[in-house]
C-alpha cells in the first residue's frame, strides 16, 4: 500500500513538480499515524486518495482528531499541503489554545484551518484583547462560537459590541455578557434594537433593560412575536413593567419550558400552595420559580418536616428558598431548634429576619442578647463549620 500511494504521489509530481511531492511525501513519513490512513485508503481509487488522505494525516497528527472524525472533517475542507493550516495553528498556539481547544473549535468550523491569518483571525483576537477579555475567556468565547471568524470585524463584531456596551456602559460589563452567550456578538444590531424598543415602548427604564441584558444576554436575539407573547404573560401575571422584577420574570420564564414551568408547581402544590400562593410568591421574587425540583423539596422538608413550619410561610417570604442550605438554612434552623430547647424561644415563633438577616445582624438580634450567648454562638459556630450539615440527623 505504501508503495502505491508513493507512486501516486510521483507520477503527479508531472503537475505539481518534485520539491512538493517530497515535501508532501517527507510529511507522511515523519508522523507514525499515516500507517492507519493508509489502510483506509487502500479502499479508495487514486483520485480519491489524492484528495483525502494529506487533510486527515494532518488533522490527526496535528489536531488531535480520532481517524473517524478526520474522515468525516475531510468531507468539508481538504488541502495537499501544511503550510496554510499550519500558520492558522500557530495563531492559536500563540494565544493559549490548548490541544483540546483547538479539537473543538477545527470540529465545529474546519474551514478555519484555511482562513488567513493576518487578515481573518488575529483582527479579530486582538480586538477582544483590546476591550479588556482575559484570554481563557477569548478562548472560551472562539471555542464555543468558531463560526465567528465569518463575520466582518468593522461591519458585525464592532457595531454588537458597541450595542452591548451601550447598555451595560462598560468595556468589562459588556465582556461579561458575550463571555455568558458568545453568539450575541454574530447577531443583527437592528434585531436586537427592536427588542429593545419594545421594551422601552411599554415602559421599562433603561436601567432594567440594562439588568435584563446583564443576566440573560441571548433574550437581545429573541424571535420579536415570541418575545411580545411573553412580555404579555408576565404582564398578565402581574409584574409591572417599571420594577426590575419585571425583566427578571422574564429571564425566569424564557429559561424554562412550559413543561418545566408545570413541572415546578406541581412540586410546589404538593407541600400544599396553593396556584394563587405560588404566582404570588413569584411576583414578591421571580427566583422562587427558578429554583431546581431538588432545591425546592430539600427547603420544604426542612422548614414544613423537620422545623414544624407552614408552607404558606416560604410563600410569603420567597427569597428564604434562595438561601444556601448548607451554609445559612440548615445552620439557622439548627439554632432555632437549640433556642427552643432551652426555653429561649418559642416554637411558634415564626421571622423571617431569623434567615434573612446578614451573619453580623443574625448574631446581634439572635443570639447576643441571651445570657447563654457564648454557649449558643459556638454550637452555630460548630454547625456552620460541619460539611455534612445537610445530612445531619439532629432534627
Amino acid at each position: 500500500m505504501f508503495r502505491f500511494l508513493s507512486k501516486s504521489l510521483v507520477l503527479d509530481s508531472c503537475n505539481r513538480g518534485n520539491l512538493s511531492v517530497h515535501k508532501e511525501l517527507s510529511y507522511f513519513l515523519e508522523n507514525p499515524s499515516i500507517l492507519s490512513c493508509l489502510r483506509y485508503f487502500s479502499s479508495l481509487n487514486t483520485d480519491d486518495t489524492k484528495e483525502h488522505s494529506f487533510t486527515v494525516s494532518y488533522l490527526m497528527n496535528k489536531c488531535g482528531f480520532s481517524l473517524k472524525s478526520a474522515l468525516e472533517v475531510s468531507k468539508q475542507v481538504h488541502f495537499e499541503f501544511p503550510d496554510k493550516p499550519d500558520s492558522v495553528l500557530e495563531v492559536f498556539k500563540n494565544h493559549s489554545f490548548s490541544k483540546d481547544h483547538i479539537l473543538k473549535l477545527v470540529r465545529k468550523h474546519p474551514s478555519v484551518l484555511l482562513s488567513k491569518p493576518h487578515k481573518t483571525l488575529l483582527p479579530k483576537l486582538e480586538f477582544f484583547q483590546s476591550k479588556g477579555i482575559s484570554s481563557p475567556n477569548v478562548i472560551k468565547i472562539v471555542s464555543s462560537n468558531p463560526k465567528i471568524f465569518r463575520y466582518s470585524l468593522e461591519n458585525q463584531l464592532v457595531p454588537a459590541f458597541d450595542f452591548f456596551e451601550n447598555f451595560l456602559r462598560s468595556d468589562a460589563m459588556a465582556s461579561k455578557a458575550i463571555n455568558i452567550s458568545p453568539y450575541i456578538l454574530c447577531s443583527n444590531v437592528g434585531k436586537m434594537t427592536r427588542i429593545v424598543d419594545v421594551l422601552r415602548d411599554i415602559g421599562v427604564p433603561k436601567k432594567n433593560i440594562a439588568l435584563l441584558v446583564r443576566y440573560k444576554p441571548s433574550i437581545m436575539i429573541s424571535n420579536l412575536e415570541s418575545f411580545k407573547k411573553l412580555i404579555q404573560e408576565v404582564t398578565l401575571m402581574g409584574f409591572h413593567p417599571s420594577k426590575s422584577q419585571f425583566v427578571l420574570a422574564i429571564t425566569v420564564l424564557k429559561s424554562m419550558s412550559t413543561s418545566t414551568w408545570e413541572k415546578k408547581l406541581d412540586v410546589r402544590r404538593r407541600w400544599g400552595l396553593s396556584e394563587e400562593e405560588i404566582l404570588a410568591a413569584f411576583v414578591k421574587n421571580p427566583c422562587f420559580m427558578a429554583l431546581s425540583e431538588e432545591k425546592i423539596m430539600g427547603v420544604m422538608d426542612l422548614f414544613v418536616n423537620k422545623l414544624g413550619w407552614e408552607s404558606s410561610f416560604l410563600a410569603k417570604n420567597p427569597t428564604i428558598s434562595s438561601y444556601s442550605l448548607e451554609k445559612r438554612l440548615f445552620p439557622r434552623a439548627l439554632v432555632f431548634e437549640f433556642l427552643v430547647s432551652k426555653g429561649l424561644i418559642e416554637k411558634s415563633f415564626r421571622n423571617a429576619a431569623f434567615f434573612y438577616a446578614p451573619e453580623n445582624q443574625f448574631q446581634q438580634r439572635f443570639i447576643d442578647q441571651h445570657a447563654e450567648s457564648t454557649q449558643i454562638l459556638k454550637f452555630y459556630k460548630e454547625k456552620l463549620n460541619l460539611s455534612s450539615v445537610v445530612k445531619s440527623s439532629t432534627f
